[in-house]
């Protein structure tokens, strides 16, 4: 059994105002290449229920090294353009799961 934790990546985002559907859709092409990336497990896209500029993606990714070779791929370069425009500031942190809880 691999020793190796899966990794869980939390990117807060503030979009420029009004920027959310836009964001959405940009989201969509990346998430379409990032489903066939080796070591991808999941992702969810969330916006604040208070302050539509406010979002988070979540990730989880088999490792760590498997998610940072996804970010520097041509395939992920090409797919964030549109999301980088839509950013006003993010912040990125990758966690070791080391609970996983499920029903």
């Amino acid at each position: 059994m691999d020793s190796t934790p899966k990794t869980r990546v939390v990117l807060r985002i503030r979009l420029h105002e009004g920027k959310g559907d836009q964001y959405a859709q940009a989201y969509d092409l990346v998430h379409r290449g990032v489903v066939k990336a080796d070591g991808f497990i999941s992702s969810q896209l969330c916006r604040s229920l208070v302050d539509p500029d406010s979002w988070i993606v979540t990730s989880e990714w088999r490792s760590l090294d498997q998610y940072l070779a996804y970010l520097a791929s041509e395939d992920f370069k090409a797919r964030r353009v549109g999301l980088r425009e839509c950013i006003l500031e993010h912040e990125s942190t990758q966690y070791a799961v080391v609970a996983d809880v499920k029903p």
